[in-house]
């Protein structure tokens, strides 16, 4: 375990390239704010393998004659095996003796439960977290929520506060590297769309919000519509502030920033390994490239029309000449609407499905050549879709 004072090793920023194909922190700001909580310091419903943040070390250090200690400065850590395919990790504060954190992580060889609403490590999805908790959560500026795993695979955290208490939660998903190749080989150029249905519980965390603020920073994104939980009782808490929308008059995209945008020669598109759907647009393309980058720092969009409220979009390297297909556009989004700037990789997309009746906004991050979605939220009926993303999400 490392010094609370620092970021894990393997947490990314945003945008950084690195060995895997999930890179970005979701601390491209769509909206931030100081995280707010009740302050209730011993919440002992929130338990993780019979403990609790707030208790007393001693009860943690009995669990087992195998427990591993590490000294971390301000805070000890203890790690234990309280039951059969799961591990608890936690922290507690010298000075006071009482527990901050708890980590609770299955061993990957075998389904167990979670001791949270029916949840069980290597069975629910992030697809059943996001379901159960009504959003996507809250977003940490300062760290990311998606990272490599050092066999290949991806972590991603879904974090939300506990109501009426001063707790954080997150429970933490993984997708295999057999699961990625799996997603690429099906979908393609779309495959992380569909990451969430894949990604299989892994750990939670249960921790004091002041020491999470530690480790992690106060300053936050906030899914719209989100909402603190009530822990065991999969609902939104009554006594919650009302949710806490985005607005686009907060989204900072400097906070998804490009490290160079590419001023040298502009490279005709590579068509080698597109298939001939794409190649059939090769002179809208051409064209597009031609007039130099529009997004991500090197990186010229160009949007299509395919019938009437029809439309798709590519993303072609103005250095390189790659040609990267949209995650979103044609019949199942309709009235696909794009904003996006040259110095930063965030991209925000609007479009109108009609069955059901809905107007969506998602907020996707361009890296290396990959989609990543990092927040989706609909903003009414398809109506909506005739109002600007500035509008929707001013409301």
């Amino acid at each position: 375990m490392e010094d609370p004072t620092q970021r894990q090793r393997n947490d990314l920023s945003v945008g950084e390239i690195v060995p895997t194909i999930f890179k970005s922190a979701f601390c491209a700001s769509v909206a931030l704010c100081l995280l707010c909580m009740a302050a209730i310091p011993n919440a002992h419903a929130q338990s993780l393998a019979g403990h609790s943040v707030g208790e007393n070390q001693t009860l943690l250090e009995a669990q087992d004659t195998r427990r591993l200690t590490e000294d971390l400065g301000e805070y000890t850590a203890v790690k234990t095996s309280p039951s059969v395919g799961v591990e608890l990790s936690g922290r507690y504060r010298k000075s006071t003796g009482k527990v901050v954190y708890l980590e609770l992580v299955s061993d990957g060889l075998r389904p167990a439960s979670a001791d949270f609403a029916g949840f069980r490590f290597g069975k629910t999805t992030l697809e059943d977290i996001r379901s159960e908790l009504k959003s996507a959560g809250i977003l940490f500026k300062r760290s990311p929520p998606v990272y490599p795993t050092p066999d290949g695979g991806v972590m991603i955290a879904s974090t939300y506060e506990v109501a009426n208490t001063n707790l954080i939660a997150s429970f933490i998903s993984k997708i295999s590297v057999t699961s990625l190749a799996k997603l690429k080989l099906k979908y393609g150029a779309e495959a992380y769309a569909h990451a969430a249905l894949l990604a299989k519980l892994e750990k939670i965390i249960v921790a004091d919000a002041d020491y999470f603020k530690i480790l992690h920073g106060s300053e936050v994104i906030l899914d719209v519509g989100y909402r603190p939980f009530i822990w065991q009782k999969s609902a939104y808490a009554t006594t919650a502030s009302p949710a806490r929308e985005i607005s686009l008059a907060r989204i900072k995209p400097s906070q998804l920033p490009v490290y160079r945008i590419y001023s040298g020669p502009n490279n005709a598109p590579d068509f080698s390994s597109t298939d001939a759907s794409v190649r059939s647009f090769r002179t809208r393309i051409s064209s597009a490239i031609e007039g130099g980058p529009t997004f991500a720092g090197e990186f010229a969009v160009v949007e299509i029309g395919c019938g009437t409220a029809c439309s798709i979009a590519f993303a072609a390297n103005v250095r390189t000449g790659e040609v990267f297909r949209l995650p979103l556009g044609g019949e199942e989004n309709l009235y696909l609407n794009l904003k996006y700037q040259l110095d930063s990789r965030l991209l925000v997309a609007q479009w109108a499905e009609y069955d059901p009746s809905k107007c969506h906004v998602e907020f996707l991050s361009f890296d290396d050549g990959e989609w990543i979605s990092l927040l989706k939220h609909d903003v009414g009926t398809s109506d909506r879709c005739n109002k600007t993303i500035a509008e929707n999400l001013s409301q």
